[in-house]
């Protein structure tokens, strides 16, 4: 399909194909069907979905995305790499808040709403304008929530004595969304032992942010466990040059000074 490197500009893009890039360049996916999913859920949304206001719609959307569609949090598995991966998403119709919100938000930018997605720390909402203000819809079921059921999201993640502010529920750009795919992707495919995959996950967001020090520090342990330590040690120097004063790198000068960066034979 495309690099996701490739677009100068993430908010003139579909988020939806933006994700598909992801999905294609981690998992080396075929991105035809995947294409002619959305195609098909466009089609849906022209045969379907009745004029309205801002809250009709968005009702008909979210009953229509999880009830007619199908589409739905997968309990059970929730931490699987495949309910990151977009292409898989559409194909098996399940998927986590963050693969679930994307497709809610493409859907509902194709009706003329005006949706955004929102990084919430641990958790990932949308937000629809309504006819009387902001409506918070949890995607991972199509509930719309209160501050309070928001709030308790937030302690969730960050503790008890975490308060709700504004800036907690800005809209998020489509740059920042796409990194937060791809990070519950890495952290997923690390958890699986899918090294390679992981590794493209993280030379993935390494292209996004060059030089980063913290994504170079974990590409160098992915490079560890795929029994590349020359390369490892690069990545392992390089955060410790940048960071000198953070407490890793002192784990990773004994990292450094255990690899085994002799010539391997060839056979």
């Amino acid at each position: 399909m495309f690099r996701i490197d490739e677009w100068t500009d993430f908010e003139a893009q579909d988020l939806a194909l933006l994700a598909l890039s992801v999905s294609e360049e981690i998992n080396e996916h075929n991105g035809e069907g995947s294409l002619r999913e959305l195609e098909l859920l466009d089609e849906w949304l022209n045969e379907t979905l009745q004029e309205g206001t801002a809250d009709e719609v968005r009702t008909q959307l979210i009953h229509g995305f999880y009830q007619s569609l199908g589409f739905h949090g997968d309990w059970q598995d929730f931490f699987s790499s495949g309910n990151s991966d977009i292409a898989t998403v559409l194909e098996q119709r399940q998927g986590i808040p963050v693969s679930l919100g994307i497709l809610l938000i493409q859907l509902g930018r194709r009706v003329g709403l005006d949706v955004e997605g929102i990084c919430f720390p641990g958790y990932f909402l949308v937000s629809f304008a309504g006819d009387e203000g902001e409506v918070y819809v949890d995607p991972f079921n199509g509930e719309v929530l209160s501050h309070s059921r928001i709030e308790l999201l937030l302690r969730g993640s960050l503790g008890n004595l975490a308060t709700l502010k504004p800036d907690h529920l800005q809209p998020s750009g489509q740059w920042e969304i796409i990194e937060r795919l791809i990070n519950v992707s890495k952290s997923a495919l690390l958890r699986e032992n899918r090294m390679a995959e992981a590794l493209r996950a993280s030379e993935l967001l390494l292209r996004m942010k060059p030089g980063d020090p913290m994504e170079t520090r974990d590409r160098g342990f992915i490079y560890e466990q795929l029994d590349c330590p020359r390369f490892a040690a690069e990545d392992f120097e390089y955060f410790i040059e940048q960071c000198p004063d953070d407490p890793v790198a002192d784990v990773l000068k004994m990292q450094l000074a255990a690899l085994d960066l002799s010539p391997k034979p060839l056979h």
